[in-house]
C-alpha cells in the first residue's frame, strides 16, 4: 500500500521566487491496484511519482510504502520513462538484464528472468538485437521487460506510451494489462490522454492546474477488457475532459 500524505513541493523559479508545483496532495493507493493520474501539462504529475520513486524529497509531508517512509529510491518501485532510457551498444538482453547485474543476482536467476521478461512482452527471438534495430514500440517493451525482471511492488510508468502512434499505443495498453494481470502489483501511471486512463485504471486521479490539487478521483468500475465506445466508457471520459476545462 502506498500512502501520499500531505505533499507538496515548490522549485525555483526564473524570477528569484519559488514556484508551488504540488498542494498539500494525499492520496490512497492499495496493493493490486492501478491508478492513473491526468492532469494540465507541468502541473506536477511526474514530479508526484518521482517522490514516490524516491528520486525527489518532497517539501512537506511523507510518503509511506507499507508502513514504512520513502527516504530513497529501492528495489520494489521501478520507473518506466516516456523515453526509454535504452543503452544503444547493449543488445535487448542486455538492457533488460542491467539492474539484475548492478544488484548482483545469480547469474542462473538472471538469464531465467530475461527469459520470461522478454516473453511476456512479446519479443521473443530479439534478444540479441540492438535498440536503433528496434520500433518505438519495441523499444518502450524492452524498457517494460527491464522493470519487470526487478520484481517490484509498484511499477511506476511516466507516459510510457506518449511518444508512440495511436495503434501501438494501444496494442501496448492491451499487453501491459495482460501483465499486469500475470503479477500482482501496484501500477502508478501517469498519462494526458482521458481515453487510456478510463481504458486502464481502476481509479483516476485528476489533478488541477499549478499547484496541482486533486479535483476529483473518479472510479472505474467496468470489466475489463473494456469498451472504448461504451456510455458507461464514454460517460467518464467526458467527466475528466469537463474537469480539465474547469467544469
Amino acid at each position: 500500500m502506498i500512502e501520499i500524505s500531505n505533499i507538496s513541493k515548490t522549485f525555483p523559479s526564473s524570477s528569484d521566487s519559488e514556484l508551488s508545483i504540488l498542494n498539500n496532495i494525499s492520496l490512497t493507493i492499495k496493493d493490486g491496484e492501478f491508478v492513473s493520474i491526468v492532469g494540465p501539462s507541468g502541473c506536477g504529475k511526474s514530479t508526484l511519482l518521482r517522490i514516490i520513486a524516491g528520486l525527489l524529497l518532497p517539501d512537506t509531508g511523507e510518503v509511506l510504502v507499507n508502513g514504512k517512509a520513502i527516504d530513497g529510491p529501492s528495489n520494489n518501485r521501478f520507473v518506466v520513462f516516456q523515453d526509454y532510457c535504452l543503452f544503444p551498444w547493449m543488445t535487448v538482453a542486455n538492457n533488460v538484464a542491467l539492474g539484475m547485474k548492478v544488484k548482483r543476482f545469480d547469474k542462473n536467476d538472471i538469464k531465467e528472468k530475461i527469459n520470461w521478461a522478454i516473453n511476456l512482452v512479446g519479443l521473443s527471438g530479439f534478444e540479441k538485437s540492438y535498440p536503433h534495430q528496434l520500433s518505438g514500440g519495441m523499444k518502450q517493451r524492452v524498457a517494460i521487460a527491464r522493470a519487470l525482471v526487478m520484481d517490484p511492488d509498484i511499477l511506476l510508468m511516466d507516459e510510457p506510451f506518449g511518444a508512440l502512434d495511436s495503434f501501438t499505443r494501444m496494442k501496448l495498453q492491451d499487453e501491459l494489462l495482460s501483465m499486469y494481470n500475470t503479477k500482482d502489483f501496484i501500477t502508478l501511471f501517469i498519462t494526458h490522454d482521458s481515453d487510456e486512463a478510463v481504458y486502464l485504471s481502476d481509479r483516476i486521479v485528476v489533478f488541477s492546474g499549478v499547484p496541482a490539487e486533486i479535483k476529483e478521483i473518479i472510479e472505474v468500475k467496468a470489466p475489463r477488457p473494456r469498451d472504448r465506445t461504451s456510455p458507461e466508457f464514454m460517460k467518464i471520459r467526458n467527466r475528466i475532459i469537463e474537469l480539465g476545462r474547469g467544469k
